[in-house]
């Protein structure tokens, strides 16, 4: 499995010519292989090589912000300081808010800016 470091905005550029495999790509998306490729066709960048399952970077750079692991209900109901039900009815209206299926996640950089104040000053 190819290790992605987190890294500040606009380093993932180096990456925007990549393939990642469906491994890769599950855990950026925190979520299963199988769920990657049951879902391969839904996901930005898909380039089918074989029975092989590879990700052009760019467009999951596009699609995600980054390159980060997308949080999940869990990961962000502490942070709001409210309980992971209260997340799960009201993620759409949580800034990263990110529909995968029957998972909910969010976009670190935009939950981050949104957490710390940054998206209410723009």
């Amino acid at each position: 499995m190819l290790h992605l470091e987190l890294q500040p905005s606009g380093c993932s550029a180096h990456f925007a010519n990549s393939l990642f495999s469906d491994e890769d790509v599950a855990s950026i998306l925190t979520v299963t292989v199988d769920w990657v490729r049951c879902h391969a066709n839904d996901i930005p960048g898909l380039q089918r090589l074989g029975s092989y399952y590879r990700f052009v970077a760019a467009p999951l750079i596009d699609w995600l912000g980054g390159l980060e692991p997308l949080l999940n209900a869990d990961q962000i109901s502490p942070r709001l300081k409210v309980p992971v039900s209260w997340v799960y009815a009201n993620a759409d209206q949580i800034p990263g808010f990110l529909r995968l299926g029957r998972y909910i996640r969010f976009r670190p950089a935009v939950f981050n800016k949104f957490i710390t104040g940054s998206e209410a000053c723009q």
